[in-house]
């Protein structure tokens, strides 16, 4: 399985976790696209990727903002949020949380689905959102 992540997660978390689990592709934001890609533009094209990869991102901006919640909607991706807090913790709890919670997230993401998962601080539990052509009904996400 490949996994994408966006520029809003630390490379350094990314490059760790492509050495953690080498059994799949880690893939991060600034390999493939400019800085300045609009998040509606890269998202529409990774999901023309083969294989399509799962997204993992850090901006919550995606799943509020008109533009970039139409596109997720509209798109065969499988999208993992982490939550608020996750930036402002020390490197080294970044760290040993998102090394739990990988295979979580491996978990979640197969089968494949396309739906949005939660990764909350506490790295105790993904939690399902949506399926991303749901996003914007009666459960918002956060």
């Amino acid at each position: 399985m490949h996994f994408f992540f966006d520029r809003n997660i630390p490379v350094a978390l990314a490059r760790m976790l492509g050495c953690y689990d080498q059994a799949h592709t880690i893939i991060y934001h600034d390999d493939r696209f400019e800085k300045n890609t609009l998040d509606t533009n890269w998202l529409s094209d990774i999901a023309t990727w083969d294989p399509i990869p799962v997204v993992v991102s850090g901006d919550g901006r995606i799943l509020r903002n008109p533009a970039e919640l139409q596109v997720l909607r509209e798109l065969p991706l499988t999208f993992f949020l982490f939550a608020p807090g996750w930036i402002n913790l020390k490197w080294s709890d970044q760290a040993w949380k998102a090394v739990k919670v990988w295979p979580e997230i491996v978990a979640s993401a197969s089968p494949r689905r396309p739906s949005v998962y939660r990764v909350p601080v506490s790295a105790s539990k993904v939690e399902f959102v949506s399926l991303t052509g749901d996003l914007g009904g009666k459960s918002r996400p956060r």
